[in-house]
């Protein structure tokens, strides 16, 4: 296992090194829009430059959040997280970019093109059965069609030293690499990857649509929105983007099965995914549970924060069940595994 841990020690880390402003551990001082700080800091652990985006918002200027998801493999939980916390946004009146990774995994994981390609068409639909609405603002796209953002990676690119791209790693590289999922060094295709990655934020201010994005994403991926504001910011000085400001908000990781530190879709065994069986959906979950000190420490009760739309008093009755390791604790797996399995089915019936 690597060195990264994501647990409360870790998050304090981040947020210390990089100046972030903690969701979860101080009272968070923004709202967004009708979304109060309860609502937030129950989803999201941490943020970068958030205030700002809300006083954007709260000034009726044009805004969306973005978000994108690496299309390697089918989803898991996690995954279902980033679609959720989408589809809540949404539903609360924010416009939000969905940005489905084809030629990310392409390039990034080495995927062949048929594969994500073939990927991005059930995603899209999974995405919307799931709930998320196109139009008012709202966009949900692949990246291999839209020329636009490619054109947007080649102009961003003058504004890119090599250099750059050596101090962007994502948080578990290494682990990464460990098994193969990845190049171990900055190549020019994952170099590539992260360009285009940049400019599918970027190009939302240069299409003068824009006013101020927030991008979500996982805490581990921080790394890449830094990158992102410093393209940015030389690209405002050169004054080939007169406006425009790039905030972030940090979803919290859900700790992996088997011993794994996240859930990747690199690594079936870490997580739940759609390729399961029903029975074997409700195993993991019942019995894969693993040790935990506590209640926030487990995969299932970090799942249940994450995906299952459940109210915070609902979510407090679970974590006391989780932190006693009760015979109720048991029932509120079984019966989360089954909602899983509702979800997962809308995958398989693509």
């Amino acid at each position: 296992m690597p060195d990264i841990v994501f647990d409360e020690n870790y998050y304090k880390k981040i947020i210390k090194e990089f100046g972030y402003n903690p969701l979860r551990f101080e009272k968070i001082n923004f709202n967004l829009g009708k979304i109060d700080k309860k609502e937030l800091r129950a989803r999201w652990i941490c943020h970068s430059e958030g205030n700002k985006f809300s006083e954007s918002l709260k000034q009726g200027k044009h805004v969306i959040v973005t978000t994108g998801i690496g299309l390697s493999a089918p989803p898991h939980v996690g995954t279902l997280a980033q679609i959720v916390n989408a589809i809540f946004l949404q539903g609360n009146g924010i416009p939000v970019q969905m940005v489905l990774g084809d030629l990310d995994a392409y390039n990034g994981k080495n995927i062949s093109l048929q594969v994500t390609r073939d990927l991005a068409k059930k995603y899209r639909e999974f995405i919307l059965r799931l709930g998320f609405k196109i139009g008012n603002g709202s966009i949900l796209r692949d990246q291999y069609n839209d020329l636009c953002v490619l054109r947007t990676m080649y102009l961003c690119g003058k504004y890119m030293n090599d250099s750059d791209f050596e101090w962007t790693e994502e948080d578990l590289h290494k682990f990464y690499v460990s098994k193969g999922r990845v190049d171990k060094d900055m190549t020019f295709r994952r170099k590539l990857s992260l360009a285009l990655m940049t400019a599918d934020f970027i190009y939302l201010f240069l299409s003068d649509r824009f006013e101020a994005v927030l991008v979500m994403l996982g805490i581990d991926e921080h790394k890449y929105v830094l990158f992102s504001q410093e393209v940015l910011e030389r690209m405002k000085k050169d004054n080939m983007i007169k406006r425009g400001d790039l905030a972030a908000i940090y979803s919290h990781m859900n700790k992996g099965f088997n011993n794994y530190p996240k859930m990747s879709k690199s690594f079936p065994d870490s997580s739940i995914n759609p390729e399961m069986s029903p029975a074997q959906i409700v195993h993991r979950i019942v019995y894969e549970e693993g040790e935990y000190k506590k209640a926030n420490e487990s995969p299932v009760y970090q799942m249940m924060s994450s995906v299952g739309n459940f109210s915070l008093k609902d979510l407090t009755k679970r974590y006391l069940a989780c932190e006693a390791k009760s015979e109720l604790w048991v029932k509120y797996k079984k019966a989360y595994a089954e909602m899983l399995v509702s979800i997962f089915k809308k995958w398989q019936e693509i």
